[in-house]
């Protein structure tokens, strides 16, 4: 599960800087990333948030850097990339009231190191698409910010149903077993009870009323398909704006592991969707950068 977009053999994009910065929150501090895109704009930026995948326990946020890197470049926005706290040192729901804190955190800095807070989005991948969503769930419900999209990658989004899919198992072996899946849910929350809360399985959340817009994206041969697919629908049904794609002939973790192919136009949904999401206005002039500011 140790995933590096770098196996796509995609470009690395040269930033104007990579900055490390630290979030103070409630659940110990968390360290983050700003890539600041080199494009020159006369407005303050907007911001995308993200969070990587890894089973609420293995992930880490350098396997998101070519992507959080192609984001910044082609959606013209400031991208944060969290190193949240991990199972099972920190089981659930310590990861998700930590991601709103630091989101809320990105949020309020806004002024002192110069993006827009007020266009905000965030998204992950696999168990950071869980964390977004979750994340989302917050947002609506204490109204401390406004968020403009929601990216979920191939999300986990109900921990309490893992046993779908079996036509599939008989087909092919999958990247995500039951078996592993059930793993990382017995780490990431021990406690039974806690597996039907919203906050740790967004699909059973009652009332999505208000959410922000989503971009969901799911894979078929993917154990968490259903998931994405159900979330989308129930979307739609609160009244949330939802763009969903499920991409045919690819499994979990594909927009990292490939096929390039596949890979590349989720990664262009993914740029689209924040440019709409961000209103962002035709491309600004570029810096002409040889090698790596970073």
């Amino acid at each position: 599960m140790r995933l590096r977009t770098k196996q796509l053999g995609l470009p690395e994009v040269a930033m104007r800087a990579i900055e490390q910065r630290v979030a103070p929150t409630a659940y110990g501090p968390a360290n983050v990333t700003f890539y600041w895109p080199a494009a020159v704009t006369h407005d303050p930026l907007p911001v995308y948030i993200n969070f990587h995948g890894g089973g609420f326990m293995i992930g880490y946020p350098q396997q998101d850097d070519l992507l959080c890197r192609y984001l910044a470049h082609h959606a013209q926005c400031l991208v944060v990339n969290v190193d949240y706290v991990l199972a099972p040192e920190h089981p659930f729901p310590a990861a998700i009231f930590q991601s709103y804190e630091v989101v809320k955190w990105v949020s309020d800095q806004a002024a002192t190191l110069g993006y827009d807070g007020g266009r905000l989005a965030i998204g992950g991948h696999s168990a950071g698409g869980s964390i977004a969503a979750a994340v989302a769930l917050l947002v609506k419900e204490r109204q401390d910010f406004p968020l403009a999209l929601q990216i979920l990658d191939y999300p986990s989004l109900n921990i309490a149903e893992r046993t779908r899919h079996k036509h599939v198992l008989s087909r092919r072996k999958q990247v995500l077993s039951v078996e592993l899946t059930a793993f990382f849910k017995h780490v990431y929350a021990p406690c039974p009870t806690d597996w039907t809360n919203p906050l740790a399985s967004p699909l059973l959340a009652d009332n999505l009323t208000g959410l922000a817009p989503a971009l969901i994206i799911t894979a078929e041969y993917d154990l968490l398909r259903d998931d994405g697919s159900a979330y989308a629908e129930k979307l739609r049904q609160f009244g949330v704006p939802v763009t969903h794609r499920e991409f045919q002939g690819v499994d979990h973790a594909f927009t990292h592991s490939g096929p390039k192919e596949a890979a590349e136009q989720a990664w262009n949904m993914m740029r689209m969707a924040l440019k709409e999401a961000f209103h962002v206005q035709p491309e600004p002039l570029e810096l002409d950068l040889t090698e790596d500011l970073d």
